[in-house]
């Protein structure tokens, strides 16, 4: 194998662009490697079935930056790259470049499996890829109680990454990350464990013990107490906000049009076949294949009377991406403050009492009780903040479409602190088309792609907390580390 590397370093010094080429018995493969200041994290991407355990090793040797204080490592793989978890030989190569203390050493690792790994797109944005994402740091500060017993509850608990980031405008906020299912990659339902190895200058790191674990806090926010996290989450508002009138649990029923009550789908059902038209005329007689993702926005009163609401498109005017660029900016702030955006699973039609009913999505958090289900049943019952989890009539919903097509360039969030080094997301619209033998290192950014969505919450209890389920295509939460 024959490596070169080549390095750019643009104006100001902040990232490194670096091509090297592998060649293997005359075929050249060309991969790209972007890197920043940030050497605690990187990951590496590639199209399904071109990323080598060979490569994922080069690139971490030659990219990963050691640090005499780090003694946790959190390796996430894309599912389909879950059994390489599982090679001690594999996951040794990888550490390697951690263990260069002269005195024997432990090293704590967490391997988790997750849908896919986010890959920086040329415009920008992010979509899904195979590959893996190496985060390092102290112990304590990085994996908390990793090492600790778990509770008794963690078992019935569904497997899942609670990621701590940075504020979301103020208000520290944890995001919840399923595991994936890797029954088809290694017979596992999901895959995820810490491990313990001794490490010493010269010598492969050794492994001493793997205990299974259902759930891992990470604390991504360790060194940068001025960073802060955006929301991407490309949506296109159809409609003004309308007051909920009557609804009950995930149900909506009923919604306030012109002072008059309406049922609640009677807006989409007007507006919907005009967007399809509108989106086939425009692209050559496009036809929409499967349904179009709808999603309620709910806002509590006090966030319509400040009048500081994404205003609505006119499905005549052109062009969706400008307006969902615009429509996110103020998407981020009303999650932010307590409101929450719902995905409708189904409705519409019907007659009587069963007319315009709409189904909304029953999770806002990832796992909850039995009894919680049962007192926020109780409160939306009388008309009282339920955290997000049932719809209360007074407060008012405004319905958005999913975009169509790709993102255009730029459609990525600027983060206090310089480059988004954390990100966190659901599945990309259109995955980026990419050369057969594209290999992406990205120094500097760790993440997790989930396909069932995240979960964002506040970290404390607190009055309008924010509460809510993020699975737009194509949305993510990113941060500084």
């Amino acid at each position: 194998m024959i490596l070169r590397i080549s390095a750019a370093r643009p104006a100001g010094g902040v990232a490194t662009a670096l091509r090297f080429r592998v060649r293997f018995g005359g075929v050249q493969r060309v991969a790209h490697l972007s890197t920043t200041r940030q050497g605690n994290c990187l990951s590496v991407t590639a199209e399904p079935g071109v990323l080598s355990k060979q490569q994922a090793v080069d690139a971490v040797t030659k990219t990963l930056t050691p640090s005499s204080k780090s003694d946790a490592v959190v390796i996430l793989t894309s599912k389909s790259l879950a059994v390489w978890l599982q090679d001690a030989t594999f996951v040794s190569k990888l550490l390697a470049p951690l263990g260069q203390s002269e005195k024997p050493a432990e090293l704590s690792v967490l391997s988790a499996a997750v849908d896919a790994i986010p890959r920086l797109s040329s415009t920008g944005s992010y979509s899904s890829s195979e590959g893996l994402a190496i985060l390092h740091g102290s112990l304590d500060e990085t994996l908390p109680d990793l090492w600790s017993d778990p509770e008794s509850s963690e078992s019935e608990l569904q497997p899942s990454l609670e990621f701590q980031m940075a504020p979301l405008r103020h208000d520290p906020v944890q995001v919840t990350v399923p595991v994936a299912n890797t029954v088809f990659s290694n017979g596992r339902s999901h895959t995820i464990f810490a491990s313990q190895w001794q490490t010493i200058k010269g010598t492969p790191p050794k492994l001493l013990r793997v205990v299974e674990r259902t759930r891992q806090v990470i604390v991504t926010n360790t060194s940068n107490s001025y960073a802060d996290s955006r929301v991407v989450a490309p949506l296109v508002p159809v409609t003004e906000p309308r007051k909920i009138l009557a609804g009950l649990g995930n149900i909506l029923r009923q919604i306030e049009i012109d002072l008059l009550p309406a049922p609640a789908s009677k807006e989409l059902e007007d507006i919907i076949p005009k967007l399809l038209k509108a989106r086939s005329d425009r692209h050559n007689g496009y036809r929409q294949v499967g349904p179009m993702g709808v999603w309620a926005m709910v806002y509590p009163e006090r966030i319509v009377a400040s009048r500081e609401l994404p205003r609505v498109f006119d499905i005549t005017s052109g062009e969706e991406w400008p307006h969902a660029r615009e429509a996110s900016k103020l998407v981020f702030k009303l999650l932010a403050r307590g409101c929450h955006v719902r995905k409708i699973l189904s409705g519409g039609g019907g007659w009587g009492f069963k007319q315009g009913l709409l189904s909304l999505d029953p999770q806002t958090k990832y796992s909850t009780s039995d009894d919680e289900d049962v007192e926020n049943f109780i409160r939306s019952f009388h008309g009282q903040d339920s955290g997000g989890a049932t719809i209360a009539p007074g407060s008012y919903v405004q319905y958005f479409v999913e975009p169509f097509g790709c993102p255009p360039r730029g459609f990525r969030p600027r983060v206090r602190g310089g480059v988004a080094s954390v990100v966190l997301g659901n599945q990309s619209i259109l995955p980026e088309k990419t050369a057969q033998s594209d290999i992406q290192v990205v120094k500097g950014q760790f993440g997790a792609v989930s396909s069932q969505g995240i979960y964002i919450s506040s970290k404390e209890e607190k009055p309008h907390q924010i509460t809510t389920k993020l699975d737009v295509w194509g949305s993510y939460i990113t941060s500084r580390s």
